[in-house]
């Protein structure tokens, strides 16, 4: 015998007439409420908006962008290299973002090509129209995306600066200071020969890592007594080899890592050396608060500055959406650092704009 199903109304899509008639509001209001427009009160908008769920109201996204001439996607557009979607750092970005767009409306559109097929498929979809913004994630120096997204009228954030941060929203940490404080914090400690095992120095964020170690050592008064290692991006099988070339130099007596990935991975090169993490080597790291890379086990043997990508993804969806909305001009945000240190260590030197935990 077959089910009775939904008949007549039930199997009917919700319009805004429908809307309209429920709340006894003109159809240019619920279209201008449900759109968000500043000039529908905010009790209003929520009275639209909850009805709206109410009724089981699903916007007709082509009807929507010829109202609004949005389009309701953001666009990502990533190098399709060969480890690139398995880097953690990224994952955890992207989650963030998917995260956020839900309280927008908005859907994510991602795509990839090779690096020398980058800007086209920016063009492509400046032309068609089939996002109202980009994320940008892993700015190089004078990178040639943001050449290109500069001469177009469609906005964009990235996830990083480089020299002309001025010109577009970003969100970022503070690399530079961060570094800087970590390394000041080593030195004072006594640690005078300090391995800094760094990302990839084709992007900005690895190459301010590495001034501000190098601007620690050069306010200690010290010019030599520093090595630097470099990782090729995304870092993740980078930790072991490096771990064991900075090792080679039976004076190293302390290690900063960018990543905590490579921390992990790095632990097993210093157990292989008989160095011993917390007595005769002291470790500190950036820790990206990754979920699938585990580093409880090292709480109390290691020092941390901390800083969740997740929370990046979140900052960079709000940060376009102001752009998007027309809410102000660019802007940056900066996702706060927080340090953990090993008892011993002097906290003490710590700038007052970070939190120590």
């Amino acid at each position: 015998m077959q089910e009775d199903g939904p008949t007549g109304r039930d199997r009917e899509q919700i319009t805004i007439k429908d809307l309209s008639a429920a709340l006894g509001l003109s159809i240019t209001t619920i279209s201008r409420a449900l759109n968000g427009y500043s000039d529908v009160s905010a009790k209003t908008r929520e009275r639209v908006q909850q009805t709206a769920r109410e009724m089981g109201y699903t916007p007709n996204r082509n009807a929507q962008r010829l109202v609004t001439q949005k389009s309701h996607s953001l666009g990502w557009i990533k190098g399709d290299g060969s480890q690139h979607f398995v880097d953690p750092h990224f994952v955890e970005v992207f989650a963030g973002v998917l995260r956020e767009v839900k309280h927008y409306d908005y859907d994510v559109v991602f795509a990839s090509g090779a690096e020398q097929e980058i800007i086209s498929l920016y063009q492509r979809y400046v032309n068609d129209q089939s996002v109202d913004g980009f994320i940008l994630e892993l700015p190089q120096p004078d990178d040639v995306r943001i050449d290109y997204l500069l001469k177009t009228d469609l906005p964009f954030v990235v996830h990083g600066r480089e020299s002309r941060s001025d010109q577009y929203s970003w969100v970022d940490i503070d690399n530079f200071g961060l570094f800087e404080t970590l390394t000041t914090v080593l030195l004072a400690a006594g640690h005078k020969q300090i391995a800094f095992i760094n990302g990839d120095e084709h992007y900005s964020f690895a190459v301010e890592r590495r001034l501000g170690v190098q601007s620690a050592f050069q306010k200690a008064g010290l010019s030599e007594g520093l090595s630097v290692y470099n990782a090729v991006h995304p870092m993740v099988h980078a930790g072991f080899q490096l771990t064991q070339k900075a090792l080679e130099n039976p004076d190293i007596t302390a290690i900063i890592y960018s990543s905590a990935v490579m921390t992990v991975e790095g632990r097993a090169a210093i157990e292989a050396s008989n160095r011993t993490v917390g007595e005769d080597l002291e470790i500190a790291t950036m820790d990206d608060e990754l979920r699938h890379v585990d580093v409880r086990h090292l709480e109390g043997l290691i020092s941390f500055v901390r800083a969740p990508l997740n929370d990046s993804g979140h900052a960079l969806v709000r940060q376009l959406m102001k752009r998007i909305q027309n809410k102000g001009g660019p802007s940056g945000e900066l996702v706060p650092g927080r340090f953990k240190l090993r008892p011993h260590l002097p906290a003490h030197l710590i700038p007052d704009h970070f939190v120590v935990e």
